[in-house]
């Protein structure tokens, strides 16, 4: 009579057990990439709204006496951003500044300059975005700094 040693191999359920948490090892990393994709996502739109804000008050300080007039003054909309259509040079310089924020973070995109009048003028300058698709981002995300011309 043959005596049976101890049982080598593995079996068809521990290798089942073992795929089955290989899988839900997978699906919880492709949950974090998809967290990770969406805050950098966000970080991305955040430092683009405070590039736009310095390019914008580098466009004041290059025209500085149309600035310190108010010329340049736009109010950030509540809902809807319309672009400037108008001829001078600060028209076409809000236009371009708003087509490129539009062009960089999204169609929702806008920023409006709002400037005092004088010789030592200070210029707020504001950008909003959607950041809602982060968890607890806001619709209306905005960044706002104010520069003295």
């Amino acid at each position: 009579m043959k005596v049976r040693g101890a049982q080598s191999g593995i079996s068809l359920i521990e290798v089942m057990v073992a795929v089955f948490v290989l899988a839900i090892g997978m699906l919880g990393m492709a949950g974090l990439q998809m967290a990770s994709l969406r805050s950098n996502q966000s970080s991305y739109e955040r430092s683009a709204a405070v590039l736009a804000a310095y390019t914008m008050i580098d466009r004041l300080r290059a025209d500085i006496t149309a600035a310190r007039a108010g010329s340049y003054n736009l109010a950030l909309p509540a809902n809807s951003c319309t672009i400037p259509s108008g001829s001078t040079f600060p028209a076409t310089q809000l236009a371009a500044w708003l087509t490129d924020l539009q062009t960089s973070m999204g169609s929702s995109a806008c920023g409006g300059v709002t400037c005092t009048t004088g010789a030592t003028a200070t210029c707020v300058i504001s950008v909003r975005w959607d950041d809602s698709r982060v968890r607890g981002g806001r619709t209306n995300q905005t960044f706002s700094i104010e520069a003295r011309l």
